[in-house]
């Protein structure tokens, strides 16, 4: 089934196309963003507002399954501050005719560890297609396109099915990586491989990132949300794996684990019961208590 476009609407839609998170979701297309935006944005309301996606580009939501589509809110300068962002925002969902398909849903702010806050926004719809997600900001209407697709064309590891077993670098022995990882100072969370972990038959929180070559503000710090918040949670084996291969020479050879998930974003925090399935999968940003939720919804 091919996607529909939606309705045209007022100039206070915000739509954003595929590739539009250029810095933020798309693998190779880092870049340093010194302001604290992670996202571009194509347009924007009267009052200069707009809903900053943090999805996007190839097909990373699916019909028929919960969807989590995060977003914050900018003006033309970048993402607002988290003192100027509302605590709370009320977003319905509307088809590509303007029906409302998700009564509005409450998403809280999120910005415990991060530079911004953002809102994990959370709905499910049956059919692929391309849905508005509509909110209102000092009594102003604010619009954005979600695109939803059909599970066969999502690439990425879906909820439900079990994490590959394959040699991930470790710090005895890289396999083919370097370095295995980028963080400054490098972290603790190479002690194992991924095989050895699902031997382990432990709860996993695999988290796949490039903290020095993904340089906007939002992309580094989520491998220190992970290692702040994993020490609460024994019973779960952190695991951090790097995106590139030779990052430092180019950055077009992929680490084998990207294309073993089918990942064409980052960052990525999968998480895993001790059956090795996946049972949630956080996209491209996350604070401490939406790691914290996740970690205890698989912790033993």
């Amino acid at each position: 089934m091919s996607p529909q476009q939606p309705a045209p609407v007022s100039r206070r839609r915000f739509l954003v196309g595929g590739g539009a998170l250029a810095g933020a979701v798309l693998l190779g297309a880092c870049s340093s963003d010194d302001d604290g935006s992670a996202s571009t944005t194509t347009g924007a309301s009267t009052s200069g507002l707009a809903l900053a996606q943090f999805f996007g580009g190839p097909p990373m939501l699916t019909a028929g399954a919960e969807i989590r589509a995060p977003f914050g809110l900018a003006d033309a300068q970048a993402l607002l501050p988290t003192e100027d962002t509302p605590e709370v925002l009320s977003v319905s969902i509307l088809d590509a005719a303007g029906k409302v398909v998700v009564e509005p849903v409450d998403v809280r702010r999120h910005a415990k560890g991060l530079p911004r806050a953002y809102f994990p926004l959370r709905f499910t719809v049956d059919e692929p297609g391309i849905y508005t997600g509509r909110t209102e900001v000092d009594g102003e209407s604010l619009e954005m396109a979600i695109q939803v697709d059909s599970a066969e064309d999502v690439l990425a590891i879906q909820v439900g099915e079990r994490l590959p077993s394959m040699a991930t670098p470790t710090s005895a022995d890289p396999h083919g990586v370097d370095p295995i990882c980028t963080n400054d100072p490098v972290c603790s969370l190479h002690d194992v491989t991924l095989t050895q972990a699902l031997g382990e038959a432990t709860p996993i929180a695999l988290l796949v990132s490039t903290p020095k070559f993904c340089q906007v503000s939002i992309c580094g710090p989520v491998l220190d949300v992970l290692l702040k918040v994993a020490g609460d949670y024994s019973t779960v084996r952190p695991l951090h794996v790097e995106v590139y291969a030779h990052p430092e020479e180019e950055i077009d050879t992929k680490a084998p684990v990207v294309d073993a998930l089918g990942l064409t974003f980052e960052p990525c925090l999968i998480l895993a019961g001790a059956d090795g399935k996946v049972v949630e999968r956080l996209d491209t940003i996350f604070d401490e208590d939406e790691v914290s939720e996740a970690l205890a919804k698989i912790a033993r």
